[in-house]
């Protein structure tokens, strides 16, 4: 009999997880003669009291919801263990999810995949790495992973998207509530080609407790774990911890050692990850042989106003050209703002252009 129904039900159950579903699976390897026993019957067989109850009282009615979402569209699927194009990639990781909820093209699972994750309050050169970095690597056929977050995993996001590549966006919320909601309109244009995906039930909303679980499929579904820019305490050293207790490489981009949001990568680098400065040099990892140039693409606009000039200057030299270029300003404007900033100590002129100070007075 097919376990699926099931495994959506022991899902759906707060104190059940993977590692117990995998528990319950030796003992009865036909979930339906779990669930038809009473309480006091699983008891007997060894159950704890607390999950005997949870099990025994389950309404299976619940998961209705669920069969129904997936019948409302053909890009709508649900995974579990039971299904053949559940991710074996995922399912080598010691607790696999037991359902997956995914909207969009699945075959974004048959291509190599590679993690990319960071701060949401990247610098502007964190921010134009991480879109570049997966604009090259979608051109190469790899599918981009990250977590839908603001920062470093839209960027990443945004990347794949204009070189009309496949990415997949993992949530810790269900899959019918898009977080944060200002992504909305982002995880509709990843549908077209990638994935949105989830273990947690329809309805779910956001929970702090939520987020580290997602981290570990964002690297269980990955090759390799990329860094783009991170503190010391954040959710990205957390993903990149993940990746290696999963037998995965993990991979870090350097910065200057005066922005903060670059602490965690230089972290991960004297601990062992392999540093990177291309994109190249990833598909060398992956032992991928690049199958077209590389091409260029087009820096957004950040459309900026005067005050917040300095964050289109990076801790590396950021030339007049890129200022403008980022800030949408004119050169007199630029000018005018960078003289200010550099009054107050914030920015610095150096040959070449400008640097943002490691303090700001």
């Amino acid at each position: 009999m097919n376990n699926k129904s099931y495994f959506i039900a022991l899902n759906r159950i707060n104190s059940i997880g993977p590692r117990t579903v995998m528990k319950l699976l030796t003992k009865w390897p036909i979930l339906a003669d779990l669930f038809k026993l009473s309480q006091p019957e699983m008891i007997n067989e060894g159950l704890p009291p607390k999950l005997a109850a949870a099990i025994s009282h389950f309404d299976m009615k619940q998961i209705e919801a669920d069969f129904e979402w997936q019948q409302q569209d053909e890009t709508n699927h649900l995974l579990t263990w039971a299904d053949s194009n559940y991710p074996p990639l995922l399912k080598e990781i010691h607790d696999p999810p037991v359902v997956l909820y995914a909207q969009g093209d699945l075959f974004s699972l048959q291509q190599p995949t590679i993690a990319m994750v960071g701060t949401r309050k990247p610098s502007v050169t964190g921010g134009e790495n991480a879109y570049r970095f997966a604009y090259e690597l979608s051109l190469q056929g790899i599918t981009i992973v990250s977590g839908l977050a603001l920062g470093i995993d839209a960027k990443s996001h945004e990347g794949c998207i204009a070189a009309n590549g496949r990415t997949i966006a993992v949530m810790g919320t269900g899959i019918d509530r898009i977080y944060p909601y200002a992504h909305n309109k982002l995880s509709l244009k990843i549908k077209e080609k990638g994935l949105v995906i989830t273990e947690f039930p329809l309805k779910s909303e956001a929970n702090s407790g939520h987020f580290p679980r997602r981290n570990r499929i964002i690297s269980g579904l990955s090759l390799s774990t990329l860094v783009v820019e991170a503190a010391i305490k954040s959710g990205s050293l957390i993903t990149a911890r993940l990746a290696l207790e999963q037998n995965r490489d993990v991979l870090a981009i350097p910065g200057s050692i005066h922005n903060p949001q670059s602490r965690g990568c230089h972290y991960l680098l004297q601990q062992g990850a392999k540093l990177v400065t291309s994109s190249q040099e990833i598909l060398e990892d992956l032992r991928i042989e690049s199958t077209a140039t590389i091409a260029s693409y087009e820096t957004l606009s950040l459309a900026t106003n005067n005050k917040n000039l300095v964050k289109c200057v990076g801790f590396e030299v950021t030339t007049m050209d890129q200022i403008i270029q980022r800030s949408g300003l004119s050169v007199d404007e630029v000018a005018c703002d960078l003289a200010e900033l550099e009054l107050l100590g914030i920015v610095q002129a150096v040959p070449g252009g400008y640097v943002r100070c490691s303090y700001e007075r």
